[in-house]
C-alpha cells in the first residue's frame, strides 16, 4: 500500500486546486461550498426574544423590505426620496415625544451616540424598537405603519444623527 502523499491546497476564486507533493500532478477539485448567509433575526429590546417579522394580513413587502430581512442594511439610507417619506412619517408619529429634531423629551434623544439598548445604533436595532416597542411610553409600531414605513423613518432618523 503506498503511504499518502501530503498536499498543499491552492485557493482560486471559486474552486480548490491541490498540488501533491513530489508530484507534477494538479488536481482539480470541486469548487467550495458557497458560504451560507448569516441568518438575520430579529429581537425585541425587552428581552431579547424572537420577534415575528412576518407580513400582517394583507401586507406585501416592498424589494426594500425584503432585502432588509435579508442582510440587516436599510436600502433607505441615503436615498433622498424615502428620507424626505420617513421626516412625514417622523413627524406624524415620531417628534412629540422625540423632538422634532430628534433631541429627545419624553422619549430619549435619537441624535447623541448614548443608547439605551445596546443594538439601537444599527439600523437592525432600530428598526427592532420602532417595530416592537421599548421602554417608557415607547409602543410598538407595527400595527401602525408598515415596514417599509419604518424602515423610511430610520433613514431619516440616521439623517438626523450628529456625525463624527
Amino acid at each position: 500500500m503506498q503511504a499518502p502523499r501530503p498536499f498543499l491546497a491552492i485557493m482560486i476564486p471559486g474552486l480548490r486546486h491541490c498540488i501533491f507533493a513530489g508530484s507534477t500532478t494538479l488536481a482539480l477539485l470541486l469548487p467550495w461550498p458557497a458560504a451560507a448567509a448569516e441568518e438575520i433575526v430579529f429581537h425585541h429590546a425587552f428581552d431579547e426574544s424572537v420577534l415575528d417579522v412576518g407580513a400582517r394580513p394583507g401586507e406585501s413587502f416592498s424589494d426594500a423590505v425584503k432585502s432588509f430581512h435579508a442582510n440587516g442594511k436599510n436600502p433607505y439610507v441615503g436615498d433622498a426620496d424615502a428620507t424626505a417619506q420617513g421626516k412625514v412619517l417622523y413627524d406624524t408619529w415620531c417628534q412629540g415625544c422625540h423632538m422634532p429634531d430628534g433631541s429627545g423629551h419624553m422619549g430619549p434623544s435619537l441624535i447623541d451616540d448614548v443608547y439605551i439598548y445596546d443594538r439601537v445604533p444599527t439600523d437592525l436595532g432600530l428598526f427592532e424598537v420602532v417595530f416592537a416597542g421599548a421602554g417608557g411610553a415607547m409602543q410598538s409600531f407595527a400595527e401602525r405603519m408598515s415596514q417599509d414605513d419604518m424602515l423610511k423613518v430610520v433613514a431619516y432618523i440616521r439623517r438626523l444623527q450628529k456625525k463624527p
